[in-house]
């Protein structure tokens, strides 16, 4: 009869304990997430993936050029603009 008030006992601190720790987590997140925040990370993100494009095309050799220079290099009189 004690054994299983014990383990009953034990089960129910668990439970507990692990709810009010979940509680906490989620509400930490959801202040984190707010709309500012989401922005900010997004941009981020963005700038990201464009610094790392521009890697690699700059590895690749693949600069995007001037329009007056492309224009030059095939022999084309640069035009207004």
């Amino acid at each position: 009869m004690f054994t299983r008030l014990k383990w009953f006992a034990a089960g129910s601190a668990a439970t507990l304990g692990a709810g009010v720790y979940l509680g906490a987590k989620v509400k930490q997140a959801r202040e984190r997430m707010t709309a500012e925040t989401m922005a900010r990370a997004g941009v981020s993100t963005a700038a990201g993936i464009m610094g790392a494009a521009g890697r690699r095309m700059q590895r690749a050799g693949t600069t995007p050029e001037s329009p007056s220079a492309v224009e030059e290099a095939e022999g084309v009189e640069p035009g207004p603009g």
